[in-house]
């Protein structure tokens, strides 16, 4: 695999992939769009990891900057597969990209944990 289908992987998650423009635009949103739903993976992750969910409470001991690092990775790792099957449906982000990408990070992490749970 080249470097340029690597990044490519983590960059086009198929965002406006139907709009043809002229000149830098339509790629700049699709940049915005990518940073929007990674942020939200992450968040979706780091928002899990901070709550005792299903029971509702707060664990503040993991509101640290090492448990959001990981969030990011988890999110970078687990998000492009994911979205690339939203996209193809509909192409032109929304809601349904941001509800999906913060939904993804909270539920992987809360059914890995869950699962990790029942095998100890």
């Amino acid at each position: 695999m080249s470097m340029s289908s690597l990044t490519g992987y983590f960059k086009e998650m198929g965002f406006y992939r139907n709009e043809i423009s002229l000149g830098p635009s339509i790629r700049q949103k699709r940049m915005r769009w990518v940073g929007i739903v990674y942020i939200l993976v992450s968040l979706g992750i780091f928002g899990r990891q901070i709550t005792n969910f299903p029971k509702v409470s707060m664990k503040f001991s993991n509101l640290n900057g090492s448990i959001f690092f990981a969030s990011l990775i988890i999110g970078f790792a687990i998000l492009p597969y994911v979205m690339r099957k939203i996209t193809k449906h509909k192409p032109k982000p929304g809601i349904e990209h941001t509800i999906s990408a913060f939904g993804i990070g909270f539920f992987i992490d809360f059914a890995s944990s869950e699962l990790l749970r029942f095998f100890h």
